[in-house]
């Protein structure tokens, strides 16, 4: 969702009359947009009538300094139809939605009302208010209004407006120290007693626990509308004594007129003393909750998505795209209303109170969530509080008292009355749409990116640790509602790109780590993240160049498409986890790349980001869905063309698929890389990997007499060695703290590992409950093909011309590979044993393959043998047959019947992880390798498997000669140059090679000329071999 900018101008003039003592104000009529406007001297009446849904006028600049105390706004109107979307404000000199502040709708009446906004602070904060200052006015958004106004002005506040904005003023200090008691209760205070478990059944709540001390204790009840640390006293409670406890309740209790669904609720220890209680434990919410349904899991069958789009274009779309997640914009006051207010009133009770769905409405849900049903798309429900509402007397209902703008409003859950209706609506739709015949919410988005509060979900200006305190009381109480009947759904918090950027706390990682938090105190929960990564200037497609700000340290100030690894990092990481094993779901929710116009380039340019986006995510194992934002260009989104479909009213192609809609439909299909490649050179890249995170690690000189190690762990070489995190910041040429070695391989590293690259695919996974052959007992087991392509880089300088010798040093993988099928059986619904697999060898369980290249050249290695492989053996990730006996999969070539490779395969000894460590060939893996004087890097690829790198041992030696190296056999070779023509002089002859082993010229016995670039080469002839080194 993106910030809607408005435009108008407005000037302002004394008004002289009844209201001297007030500072008067005019429209200027002249910048009236989307309505006409007519004014009557006489009557000083402006008729204002909306021919659009932006209407908009100014007033007249100020010709003097506003006064102090004149800071309310008011005028007299008369309306039919109200009004919709709220009167929004805006301030000069920038108009911006931060310099705005949204109102109340005006209500359709006949009768001259009055309208006010104080706007003290509003005014102070911004600074406004000087001679020739402008200000303009929204007048909502419907089409087709009529707007009587009089007596347009500024006046002081009234008694009563003085009385509440005392009351705001101390509210905001009461603000500060609830920020700091939550702070005190999430991190700081240690409470000896504790409520470990909570349990409720179709009608009771079971609270287990253990009080310490000499208190006189009591469990209490904190409903939605409790502050735990706020609450002087507890109403609901119950004594308990030392020691353990366990106590059943009533699940359903009478509060404030309403049935109260205890479900809600969570439970903490006090000391009762007297009139105050004194907090002794964390709060707890609901451990178990009865299920009324159980759905089975839902999994999409590809991450591919699209954001919110209705209508049978939409519906056809997701077919044609292949797209199996979606989000849906979820409006819930459109839903519910107190009053009969729908041309389909369904009843509705809940709590014990009368409410009315509205019938068309989920008429209209049906439909689409049960063709979304049936073709396997997974709906993420975005969860809405708009300013306004259809039934006006649930306004104060569910927008937050302390909502002063924005586009939507945190839900009100400070009184009974508001918390019983905003668990009823998601109480309906809950148990509506759980896959029982009307279709499915697969998951719901607590509103939207709460880290722009101000903006998305408005709830005032709070100290970010309140807002998050109500955000989660939000989330909770959705959950504890939606597990009742689909016990796999997530409730997924909403946050923009801005990973760090955001001061006092307002940031998704801040947030994201006080959620963590909260589900360590008060009992973990099924949450998850719905992140969107736009490029850092929306408007610029190029984010692969343009986000500079987006980089892999783990505290870079935004995740962008760039550098998606920091996130897909973050939720992988075991302390992030939920109940600490089990990976949290994470979105790519809203997100997409910008076509600044309709030309060939930025279509392309758009597509090309497209490409990028989709690579990256498909290969991070962290992400499990991205939907595209958005479905179609929309004239609304400040002049954005971020949809797969050009503008519907577009003069040449209204509506049309964009080049980026064919780069959709491809991903994730048999046709992605034929679509994706061609758009490599905009990218700039030659291949896919390039686009991933690289590990890099530098800081190193080489010299020559030395011997240098490269280490995974400060090892064997101690202090002479160079440790490094598999991580690029400021750790990077750093030892690493832990004993481990470097998983080369895909995805992120398993426990205790320290993945590279993060490439993704290196998978091994059972189809469960279902049977390739029941009587045989044959399951089916799925895995990755080859697994090409993780990597780590070294940088270093030689000081001097060198010549080396390199020793791999690495380490086994335990339990890595298995066969491809096998039979077995079911010990249990959720996991199979298979019987009968062959022992598991050394190629198949043990042996990988790299390679190592110098400066993007492959260096030869000295094995003169390969691994044989059984036909029957698969190794995991790899197909070892298909790698040694096809040549396209396999870079090694024979020369004069012995090997010549520049494949490296890797048979470490028994034992686990660190016993492998101990093991070096006994000669050199690359020798004789020349290295130039100056900047190198070395890089080592996986080419199967998975495998633990330890080190690189690098023997350094001074070459025997400074430009000609002549070997000890008698020499019948000469060498001659000037400029850049060497003349070779030879009775035999000659072939050139690079130091990498490839033939550069074969040139016949006797003298010849030829010109090579600077480097070092290798004269061959059958007798004998010269180095020559060629100067810059």
């Amino acid at each position: 969702m993106k910030v809607k900018f408005l435009l108008f101008f407005a000037c302002l003039c004394s008004f002289m009359g009844a209201w001297a003592q007030d500072f008067g104000l005019s429209l200027n009529i002249s910048t009236a947009n989307q309505a006409t406007i007519n004014y009557d001297a006489a009557s000083g009446i402006y008729t204002i009538t909306t021919t659009g849904e932006d209407p908009f006028v100014s007033i007249n600049a100020l010709t003097s300094a506003l006064p102090d105390d004149q800071c309310v706004l008011t005028f007299d109107y008369q309306c039919a139809p109200a009004t919709t979307g709220g009167l929004q404000i805006f301030f000069s000199p920038t108009y911006s939605e931060a310099r705005s502040i949204k109102c109340a709708d005006l209500a359709n009446t006949s009768e001259w009302t009055t309208f006010s906004k104080e706007m003290k602070n509003t005014i102070s904060n911004l600074g406004w208010g000087a001679a020739k200052s402008v200000m303009r006015i929204d007048w909502g958004g419907r089409s087709g209004v009529t707007i009587k106004v009089k007596n347009l002005r500024f006046r002081e506040m009234n008694d009563e407006e003085k009385k509440n904005y005392d009351i705001t003023g101390n509210k905001d200090a009461m603000m500060k120290f609830k920020a700091a008691h939550l702070q005190n209760y999430l991190y700081n205070n240690v409470y000896a007693s504790v409520v470990s478990h909570v349990s409720v059944s179709a009608d009771k709540v079971t609270i287990s626990g253990k009080c310490v001390g000499n208190e006189d204790f009591a469990l209490v009840e904190a409903m939605p509308n409790i502050d735990i640390t706020e609450c002087k006293k507890f109403a609901h409670r119950t004594s308990v004594n030392n020691g353990e406890f366990s106590l059943t309740l009533n699940r359903y209790a009478q509060y404030d007129g309403f049935t109260y669904d205890r479900l809600l609720s969570k439970w903490a220890i006090v000391g009762n003393l007297g009139e105050t209680d004194t907090l002794l434990s964390h709060a707890r919410y609901a451990d178990e909750v009865a299920a009324i349904s159980s759905p089975s899991k839902l999994t999409p069958a590809t991450k591919k998505g699209v954001g919110a789009g209705l209508g049978s274009t939409y519906m056809q779309d997701l077919v044609d795209l292949n797209a199996k997640n979606i989000t849906c914009n979820w409006v819930i006051t459109q839903f519910i209303a107190q009053n009969k207010i729908w041309n389909n009133n369904i009843p509705y009770v809940y709590g014990g109170k009368q409410y009315y769905i509205n019938g068309d409405e989920v008429g209209t849900w049906d439909n689409h969530l049960s063709f979304y049903e049936k073709h396997g798309i997974a709906v993420s429900a975005i969860i809405l509080i708009p300013l306004g509402t259809p039934d006006a007397s649930m306004c104060p209902v569910f927008v937050h008292p302390d909502n002063n703008g924005g586009n939507y409003s945190m839900p009100n859950m400070t009184t009974m009355e508001s918390v019983n209706a905003y668990a009823a609506v998601l109480n309906y739709l809950a148990n509506r749409y759980n896959g029982s015949g009307h279709g499915r919410i697969a998951h719901w988005i607590m509103h939207n990116e709460v880290d722009m509060a101000s903006t998305w979900t408005n709830m005032g200006n709070p100290p970010e640790m309140v807002y998050m305190d109500e955000y989660i009381k939000s989330m909770r109480l959705c959950y504890n509602i939606v597990r009742q009947y689909d016990q796999n759904a997530s409730i997924l918090g909403s946050y923009t790109h801005n990973w760090t950027y955001g001061a006092n706390g307002w940031n998704p990682k801040n947030m994201l780590t006080q959620n963590v938090r909260y589900s360590e105190v008060e009992g973990d929960f099924w949450w998850g993240v719905a992140y969107h990564p736009y490029p850092e200037n929306l408007t610029k497609s190029d984010f692969w160049k343009n986000d500079t700000q987006s980089t892999y340290n783990p505290n870079t100030k935004f995740v962008t498409f760039k550098n998606l690894e920091v996130i897909n990092d973050w939720i992988l990481a075991d302390e992030n986890r939920y109940n600490g094993s089990v990976k949290r779901n994470l979105f790519l929710s809203e997100n997409g790349t910008n076509s600044p116009s309709y030309s060939e380039t930025d279509l392309a340019h758009q597509a090309a980001g497209g490409c990028w986006a989709w690579k990256k995510t498909n290969a991070l194992s962290g992400i499990d869905a991205f939907m595209w934002h958005n479905w179609m260009d929309n004239r609304v989104e400040d002049g954005l063309r971020i949809g797969l479909h050009f503008f519907p009213d577009d003069a040449d192609n209204p509506g049309g698929r964009k080049p980026v809609w064919y780069v959709w439909e491809a991903a994730g299909s048999d046709r992605e890389n034929e679509v994706m490649d061609p758009y490599k050179s905009i990218l700039g890249i030659e291949d896919w990997r390039e686009i991933f995170m690289l590990a890099e690690s530098e800081g190193r000189t080489f010299s020559a007499n030395k011997v240098f190690v490269i280490e995974a762990e400060d090892y064997d070489e101690g202090g002479q060695g160079i440790g490094y995190s598999a991580r690029q910041g400021t750790d990077a040429s750093k030892y690493r703290p832990d004993s481990k070695d470097v998983e080369i391989r895909q995805g992120n590293s398993y426990s205790g590992g320290w993945g590279l690259a993060q490439m993704g695919a290196d998978w091994n996974a059972y189809t469960l409950n279902k049977w390739v052959n029941e009587e045989n007992k044959t399951i089916s087991r799925e895995m990755a093909q080859e697994n090409w392509g993780s990597w780590y880089n070294y940088s270093f300088e030689a000081e001097t011309p060198l010549e080396v010798n390199i020793y791999v040093h690495h380490g086994a993988v335990w339990n890595q590979w298995g066969m491809a099928a096998g039979k077995g059986y079911a010990p249990s619904t959720t996991s199979y044993n298979i019987a009968g697999e062959p022992y598991l060898n050394w190629p198949r369980q043990y042996a990988g393959a790299m390679v190592l290249s110098l400066d993007g050249t492959n260096v030869p290695t000295t094995q003169v043998s390969r691994p044989v492989a059984p036909e029957a053996y698969q190794a995991r990730g790899t197909n070892f047959n298909k790698v040694l006996t096809k040549p396209e999969n396999w870079t090694s070539t024979l020369s004069n019947g012995a090997l010549q490779t520049d494949t490296l395969w890797l048979w470490p000894v028994a034992g686990g992880n660190n016993t492998g460590s101990a093991y070096y060939n006994a000669k050199p893996d690359y020798k004789n390798v020349h290295i130039s004087k100056g900047k190198h890097v070395l890089r080592v690829t996986s080419l199967c498997g998975p495998w633990n790198f330890d080190c690189l041992k690098i023997e350094c030696y001074e070459p025997s000669g400074i430009n000609v190296v002549p070997s000890a056999v008698t020499p019948s070779l000469n060498v001659s140059q000037m400029g850049g023509i060497l003349t070779i002089d030879s009775k035999e002859t000659v072939a050139i090679y690079g130091i990498d082993g490839r033939l550069h010229a074969t040139l016949p016995a006797g003298v010849n000329s030829v010109t090579l670039s600077n480097g070092i080469y290798i004269l061959r002839t059958p007798t004998q071999a010269k180095k020559l080194i060629i100067h810059p």
